[in-house]
């Protein structure tokens, strides 16, 4: 191949190049829009999941809040009946309450073999 040939084929790879990256700058416009058609139902249903989410989240923390106020209220409820049954007869619960505590300490301090 000759040195003019060599030139000539270079030119005119430079040309078609130049000439590629021309249309590529035309149609760039109307490739960001045909992409953005083509996959824009994708970003919206996404979005959509996304406020979706946020809602069940919200649903979740408001049952959440309810169980332990309800939690919280059936707590005070079963501690106010103790009380006012312990204050009404303490005997009753002293003795109960040393009951378990010696057999606690006689399962405890028993040597096992």
């Amino acid at each position: 191949m000759t040195t003019e040939t060599h030139r000539t084929s270079n030119a005119k790879i430079s040309e078609a190049l130049e000439l590629l990256n021309d249309a590529a700058k035309e149609k760039k416009d109307e490739l960001k829009g045909l992409m953005a058609n083509k996959y824009g139902h994708i970003r919206e249903a996404m979005s959509s999941g996304v406020e979706h989410g946020k809602e069940i989240l919200k649903h979740t923390q408001d049952f959440a809040q309810e169980t332990i106020d309800q939690g919280k209220e059936k707590v005070l409820a079963i501690a106010s009946d103790v009380d006012k049954r312990v204050h009404k007869d303490p005997w009753v619960y002293i003795a109960g309450t040393a009951v378990a505590s010696v057999l606690l300490g006689y399962l405890l301090g028993s040597k096992r073999k």
